[in-house]
């Protein structure tokens, strides 16, 4: 990665690539303008991503993934850093599935831990492994995925049908709108925004024997991997605010 690539200018040059890849639905339009808005005002300073090897999954899925992406605005501004945005595992085993803890994968562009670094905005790309289900959990961002090769499935809600994004396609959450990710037998590889309320917490939905629900407390730590730290009962108003319908 060049130095003439990771520039400041890289945020707004990102920004215009998924303006004209998505085209947002009439409600997703004020949501869609704050997301491509923010990327582009979003103030950030030269960073260096982690140097380490990449994960099993990206070494596995990565290369089918490059070779099926279909060219596309955003595929092109993005491919370049597929090598070097520093992948690391989000979730450790210690309280999910290991297929699970495994095949789930992020890379920051801006973040933390980005070729940018900014506490306003998080920009990177995230790797599902097949046959996967990362569960319904809600958090206090905006955000938008960019599919950007194979497909995934995302329900919005417990009862509300999903929906078979492949690429080219995208999906927008509202801040505290519980959803859930599926692959079936393909891996797939997307683009993705968080900007507004980047509190650091990640409420995981889980039903009990009983039939009632809790919700899981992972609070992401300074690597930006995520940690469990306490659970509470689900109750009627957070549903409520959650959009499960």
């Amino acid at each position: 990665m060049t130095d003439d690539i990771v520039s400041l200018d890289l945020p707004a040059s990102i920004a215009d690539a998924l303006a004209a890849t998505i085209t947002p639905i009439a409600t997703e339009h004020a949501m869609f303008d704050q997301l491509i808005g923010d990327l582009r005002s979003v103030s950030c300073q030269p960073g260096t991503p982690p140097q380490n090897d990449p994960p099993d999954a990206v070494l596995q899925h990565l290369p089918g993934l490059v070779a099926a992406m279909p060219l596309t605005p955003a595929s092109a501004a993005l491919r370049p850093f597929l090598d070097s945005v520093g992948w690391y595992q989000i979730f450790d085993s210690t309280h999910v599935p290991d297929n699970l803890a495994t095949g789930l994968i992020a890379g920051q562009i801006v973040g933390g831990r980005g070729h940018l670094v900014s506490n306003e905005l998080y920009l990177g790309l995230f790797l599902l492994a097949p046959n996967i289900t990362y569960p319904l959990h809600q958090h206090a961002s905006l955000e938008i995925y960019c599919v950007l090769s194979g497909a995934v499935s995302i329900r919005h809600g417990r009862a509300k049908p999903a929906q078979r994004i492949g690429a080219g396609g995208h999906s927008v959450t509202p801040p505290q709108q519980v959803h859930e990710l599926q692959t079936n037998d393909e891996a797939c590889l997307i683009a993705y925004i968080w900007t507004g309320d980047l509190t650091g917490e990640n409420w995981w939905w889980e039903e009990k024997p009983d039939g009632s629900w809790d919700r899981v407390c992972w609070q992401r730590q300074a690597d930006s991997s995520w940690k469990i730290t306490h659970r509470e009962p689900l109750f009627a108003a957070e549903i409520a605010r959650a959009g499960d319908h």
